[in-house]
């Protein structure tokens, strides 16, 4: 009963400090949740529910949640706070939480929800790799599974996912042997569709932008 008491006790406060996180206090509230006394598999799991749904509710702070987490997951001390003995890590069991498949959830009436919800998923992923905190391999796979072409409903929310996710992590990957060039010429090439959005070609138009300028510049065109 004690245990469960403790538990409930630091759920409530997990779920006071994600509901007031911002870009002001971010810091200090990672810092709360460090100190919470989170010693079994079950709360942690709670814990990671309660934050990445938030950062799926909240669009306009999204990254913000996600720099919460990539700090948690590189404080090696909270990241292995679980019972020495066990490789359960709170990486490991947020990366559970992470759809691999960017567009991946249930497609119903609620359709903003969902590209809401599809387009903060790529956004809290693109955040978390440009930390060091999402594997490359993991980050590979969503962009080349974004950047095939599909003849259907979902192909404009597609490809807003890719630039979103590209925004964020171009930086590291231009560093690397992966050739960006082919994916930021592929979308501007698709620009040539008359039925595509503003929204989306302001997008791609900056992505070319950042591109041809070492992707320094990393503004928000959301």
């Amino acid at each position: 009963m004690e245990q469960k008491n403790n538990s409930d006790h630091v759920l409530n406060t997990v779920r006071s400090i994600v509901y007031h996180l911002n870009d002001v206090n971010w810091v200090k509230m990672t810092q709360k949740i460090m100190a919470l006394p989170i010693n079994n598999v079950k709360l942690l799991d709670d814990i990671t529910n309660i934050i990445f749904d938030r950062a799926l509710k909240r669009q306009n702070y999204t990254h913000i949640y996600a720099q919460m987490c990539a700090r948690l997951i590189n404080d090696s001390k909270f990241n292995n706070l679980i019972a020495t003995g066990t490789e359960i890590t709170f990486q490991k069991v947020l990366l559970k939480k992470v759809p691999k498949k960017c567009l991946s959830g249930v497609l119903n009436n609620f359709l903003f929800d969902f590209q809401k919800r599809s387009i903060c998923n790529c956004r809290f992923i693109g955040v978390l790799f440009k930390n060091g905190a999402f594997p490359e391999k993991y980050i590979l796979k969503c962009i080349g599974d974004l950047g095939k072409e599909k003849n259907d409903n979902n192909y404009e929310l597609q490809m807003h996912c890719l630039c979103i996710i590209l925004q964020s992590v171009g930086l590291i990957l231009s560093k690397t042997s992966y050739d960006l060039n082919k994916k930021i010429n592929k979308l501007v090439s698709s620009m040539e569709n008359h039925g595509m959005s503003s929204t989306l070609k302001c997008l791609i138009k900056k992505l070319k932008i950042m591109n041809s300028k070492g992707w320094m510049d990393e503004g928000n065109c959301f």
